[in-house]
């Protein structure tokens, strides 16, 4: 054990400091309160050995500085003195210390409770260490279950977990990339159910979804009378999700005019409200994501250099389906468990055949596209088991590929017109695979639901 003699009788202490070492203990001497207190808060000591009455105070200060020290488990503390009283024993155990002795104490004496006090210390060291691993696996235990909704075992989503956990606990700014549909909202708030914001508020927002003019509202706020229609003060998203995380998805949709503001935001972590000149600070962990590549945004003009920087603090990148495709029965058979629920039908699962089938499949909407073609196989299948027929999907080509191979433009007609007639057909394939959802048809195309519903209005395309 580490030890500390606290008393003025210096040679009483050297003679204990002796005794001890011999008993293999390390030992150190203070002779004052002062000395002693500056030693204990320099220190993790087991055990601290004082007089009651010291030069410049008394003992029970010591064992107060000894129950507030951050050694852990806290050191236990013997008060000797050769002025015993009852009151002065009481007064001892009721600040903490664990043993009373009066002056002068047998060696035979001072070892017996020496090493009594020891083998409590080795038992609560162990309790400490054993309730620390409980913490571990319990911990362990909940990292499993947040990132056990990411499925797949490839390397690369392996690495997509493991950048989770490195990064979660820190307050660091993340920026998620990938294409449309690979769960960048999975991995938002994996980071966030991980870190130490867990217990706040998830705010989510769609920053491609908010009109211009409403954004910089809709982020910061705004007060009563702002505008026309603010008849109330209102809070904007940072302060929504302050206490927690703020994820800002597609955020290479953000107005260059209005990023300077969100870089300031993020910055100096407070917010002005639309109408107001009041500074609100906010404790927000902020991770940002978007399917675009920032850095050529940045070339062109549209995003702000000082921006990205500040986004990409550490970024994770989720890699498309295509290229974890070993990932798909596993990514199936999550996806299948959460239908069976919500389709309230027994547990569905695929067909060995059925695996085979839709890993031929090009997944261009990825995990997104996947979900939505296995929810309308389960509503297609009578039983519980999803076979190929059930999917409408081609064994070897997606049924964009299929139009373009099997049906190609005359090249008599001209390119643009070439160009039209192939579009027309890729987006009406596209509109009836997703049953005229135009959001899962821009998935499908991978294109934004806005380019989507512009290009049908060029090409005279109705519902």
């Amino acid at each position: 054990m580490k030890i500390l003699i606290v008393d003025d009788n210096a040679s009483l202490a050297r003679g204990l400091k002796n005794f001890l070492e011999e008993e293999t203990h390390e030992c150190l001497i203070a002779g004052n309160v002062r000395d002693g207190i500056d030693l204990i808060k320099a220190n993790l000591f087991d055990l601290v050995i004082t007089d009651l009455q010291l030069p410049d105070g008394k003992g029970l200060e010591i064992i107060a500085a000894a129950r507030q020290s951050e050694a852990t488990p806290v050191p236990e503390v013997i008060l000797m003195t050769a002025f015993g009283t009852v009151e002065s024993a009481v007064e001892a155990i009721r600040l903490g210390a664990m043993d009373y002795l009066t002056k002068p104490v047998s060696l035979e004496e001072f070892s017996f409770r020496i090493n009594k006090i020891s083998a409590i210390r080795n038992i609560e060291v162990r309790n400490e260490q054993l309730q620390r691993q409980q913490m571990q696996l319990l911990k362990m235990a909940d990292m499993n279950t947040e990132l056990g909704d990411i499925a797949g075992s490839s390397s690369a989503i392996i690495e997509v977990k493991q950048l989770i956990q490195k990064v979660a606990p820190y307050p660091s700014t993340v920026l998620i990339t990938g294409e449309t549909g690979v769960g960048k909202e999975l991995v938002a708030k994996a980071v966030h159910n991980l870190s130490g914001k867990s217990d706040g508020p998830f705010v989510r927002v769609n920053c491609a979804s908010i009109p211009e003019t409403l954004f910089e509202a809709e982020l910061f706020g705004h007060e009563k009378g702002a505008f026309t229609d603010a008849r109330q003060s209102r809070q904007g998203c940072f302060e929504e999700a302050d206490g927690g995380t703020l994820f800002l998805d597609e955020i290479g949709e953000v107005p260059l005019n209005l990023q300077a503001k969100l870089l300031r935001a993020l910055q100096e972590k407070e917010v002005v409200r639309l109408g107001s000149s009041r500074a609100r600070k906010v404790d927000v962990r902020i991770v940002a994501a978007t399917n675009r590549n920032l850095e050529e945004m940045v070339e062109k003009g549209s995003f702000r250099e000082d921006l990205l920087y500040r986004l990409t603090v550490f970024r994770i990148h989720i890699p498309p389906l295509r290229e974890r495709i070993e990932d798909l029965a596993e990514i199936c058979t999550s996806l299948l468990e959460k239908l069976s629920l919500e389709l309230n039908r027994p547990r569905l699962h695929l067909s060995p055949s059925a695996v085979d089938s839709l890993q031929k499949q090009g997944w261009p909407g990825n995990i997104r596209q996947l979900k939505n073609s296995l929810e309308r196989a389960a509503v297609m299948a009578d039983s519980s088991v999803l076979e190929p027929a059930h999917f409408g999907l081609s064994a070897t080509r997606s049924p964009v590929a299929s139009i373009i191979s099997n049906e190609e433009p005359a090249a008599e007609n001209g390119l643009i017109e070439a160009l039209e007639a192939l579009e027309r057909r890729m987006i009406l394939a596209a509109l009836e695979k997703s049953s005229n959802v135009k959001s899962r048809a821009a998935d499908e195309l991978k294109i934004p639901r806005t380019q989507l519903l512009y290009r049908m209005k060029r090409l005279g395309i109705e519902d």
